[in-house]
């Protein structure tokens, strides 16, 4: 079941949770450039059917127009950082106070445009165990900082609190295998603790569902399982480490020109 709560400055907030009393980590799952669309709702449900709670913000709730556009994919909406961080902390905040969310035990993994925003946060703030980057976070416009109000991923990534979990694909016409290979370079660089999975053959969205002409379903599931075992890794403790740890996972055919 999802509950939904409106927190004090307006903005809707959706959690599904397990069944049971026990207190769970809890993991936000940030929407698309689509905005909350069933595709987001699907996502919190299969989350919490893993044992986490699961939940999302509506980081579109200073939008003022109609909708029907930004779900079709017609115009786009892009948060400041500042307001993103204000967000997310209202959001952590309300997750704190629920009796079924074990302490201070959260996750955070962007799909799309929000792709960058864990990485944002986890620059400017300590309270992530771990995030994860899915098919997004690294566009061109991410480097270049082009939009109003958003700095450059580049100024983010020595500042990561976090180990961070990158799931690209290798057909992605939106983020550019180039700049997989510069994010690897910059975890290293900065001794950050990261896994990055590259999947072979798939474009832009592979994971949804809802959007058939990008959606594969195998390669969904592998990019899923390979999320949720991060965030499990992480919840029991098994990226605290000494030393950054470091892995990088691309199939084979894919030829990034780069030793270990």
């Amino acid at each position: 079941m999802i509950e939904e709560q409106t927190m004090a400055s307006g903005m809707r907030v959706w959690v599904a949770r397990p069944e049971g009393d026990v207190p769970r980590p809890a993991i936000l799952l940030l929407h698309e450039r689509y905005g909350p669309v069933q595709h987001s709702f699907n996502m919190i449900e299969k989350m919490a059917a893993e044992g986490y709670v699961a939940c999302f913000p509506d980081g579109f709730h200073r939008f003022e127009g109609e909708r029907g556009p930004l779900e079709r994919s017609e115009m786009r909406f892009d948060p400041t950082d500042a307001d993103a961080l204000d967000d997310l902390d209202e959001t952590i905040a309300y997750l704190r106070t629920l009796s079924y969310v074990a302490g201070g035990q959260v996750g955070m993994a962007g799909f799309c445009a929000s792709g960058r925003v864990p990485l944002l946060f986890a620059a400017m703030r300590a309270d992530a165990a771990g995030i994860a980057v899915v098919h997004g976070g690294i566009y061109p416009r991410d480097y270049d900082a082009s939009l109003k109000g958003q700095g450059t991923v580049a100024e983010l990534i020595p500042k990561l609190s976090c180990p961070m979990l990158g799931i690209f694909g290798e057909n992605d016409q939106l983020v550019p295998l180039e700049n997989v290979a510069r994010l690897r370079d910059e975890l290293e660089d900065t001794g950050k603790s990261y896994r990055i999975r590259v999947i072979a053959g798939v474009p832009h969205g592979w994971l949804n569902s809802t959007t058939p002409d990008a959606y594969r379903p195998a390669e969904a599931e592998d990019a899923w399982h390979t999320m949720v075992g991060f965030f499990d890794e992480v919840f029991t403790g098994g990226w605290d480490t000494a030393e950054p740890r470091r892995q990088f996972i691309a199939d084979a055919a894919i030829p990034f020109g780069f030793g270990a």
